[in-house]
């Protein structure tokens, strides 16, 4: 993830102002993460994030339209040299399925999501908008399984502050000393724009009235666009890939309460990452229902998740806490997400009819 080496960085510089050596190592690096090298950013509440998740999960919804909003504050405990925390990422998305009359039981959906994230004291940006469509294909007569593929296609910007970054020539006996040379030839803000494509497909099956599943996969950046603040045309950014899948068991015979396991795996370079979770559903009536559980992300934290549905708005919180090599500095304090999630018109899904089955994670 672009910036956590370079928040190691900080965090041992802090503690160990004599260690010249090492942390001139960690600050290399962080350049190397910030040049490309790098996982991309992600939502511990993925599944609050469809369109950035999978582009095949473009409305893929029972309603009108859906409208989503994230926000992610990462490693706030971490010091730095503003009130700000040192990583943070906004998210908003809208999407729709259109000529549902002409369709029957497939779909047609297209949408659009925006992102913006921040790395550091402002030292590294990123600014992403992506179109993206969809078109669900049913299966069997009843619209019961469906393959759905996906395509996205938008413009990712990126900007690096170099008077942001502090370098080894600027410590000194006291600490940080910024107002002496750095000792290197970049100043300024270094900004790079490149087109960015990604594809995904996805299977969800109604198995049953007790029992739906889903499984999709999605795989980023097809372009491989050369990404770099210092003109190297041989940096390219890596594919990423994502596997992902989850279930709906119903527990009681109303079809209230529903347990639902879930997974994501990402591979992007060297970088893996590997989620598992659990989360429990509780319907209270036809307008309010509440959820919650808990993910384990392999190596680095576990994450506790919470929140409430009424009138088809639903609202999901969670807490990261980390237990990873940064947990000295972080104390165990990984990251706090919000997410926001509204679909319009939305629609009951059939039990016994065996309705389209559209994840709600």
């Amino acid at each position: 993830m672009a910036g956590c080496f370079f928040y190691l960085f900080l965090a041992a510089l802090k503690n160990q102002f004599d260690c010249m050596k090492k942390l001139y190592i960690a600050f290399i690096i962080m350049l190397s993460c910030a040049w490309g090298f790098s996982q991309d950013v992600h939502f511990s509440q993925y599944y609050a994030s469809p369109l950035s998740l999978n582009p095949a999960l473009t409305a893929d919804i029972n309603g009108m339209f859906r409208a989503t909003f994230n926000y992610r504050s990462q490693w706030f405990t971490i010091p730095t040299l503003n009130a700000s925390a040192p990583y943070q990422t906004y998210q908003a998305s809208f999407d729709m399925p259109v000529l549902r009359e002409r369709l029957g039981n497939d779909a047609f959906g297209f949408g659009g999501m925006f992102y913006a994230d921040k790395a550091g004291d402002g030292a590294l940006s990123t600014i992403t908008g992506l179109a993206s469509v969809a078109y669900h294909k049913a299966v069997d007569r009843y619209g019961r399984a469906r393959l759905s593929l996906g395509m996205q296609a938008g413009i990712v910007s990126q900007q690096i502050n170099f008077t942001n970054l502090i370098f080894e020539k600027e410590l000194d006996s006291y600490g940080f000393n910024t107002s002496l040379p750095n000792g290197e030839n970049t100043y300024g803000y270094h900004t790079v724009v490149y087109p960015d494509v990604n594809v995904g497909a996805l299977w969800t099956h109604a198995a049953s009235d007790k029992v739906r599943y889903y499984l999709g996969f999605a795989m980023d950046h097809l372009s491989r666009p050369r990404v770099s603040f210092l003109g190297d045309e041989a940096n390219q950014l890596n594919y990423r890939y994502n596997v992902h899948g989850g279930a709906e068991f119903f527990l009681n015979h109303d079809n209230t309460l529903s347990l639902n396991p879930t997974f994501l795996i990402m591979l992007q370079g060297n970088a893996q990452e590997y989620n598992g979770g659990l989360g429990l559903n509780y319907e209270l009536n036809d307008n309010y229902s509440i959820f919650g559980g808990g993910m384990y992300r392999v190596n680095d934290a576990v994450i506790v998740t919470g929140g409430v549905e009424a009138y088809n708005v639903r609202v999901g919180l969670s807490y990261d806490i980390n237990y990873s090599s940064l947990e000295t500095s972080s104390h165990a304090q990984g990251a706090v997400e919000i997410s926001l999630i509204y679909i319009y018109k939305k629609e009951k899904q059939g039990r016994v009819q065996y309705d389209r089955y559209c994840p709600t994670f």
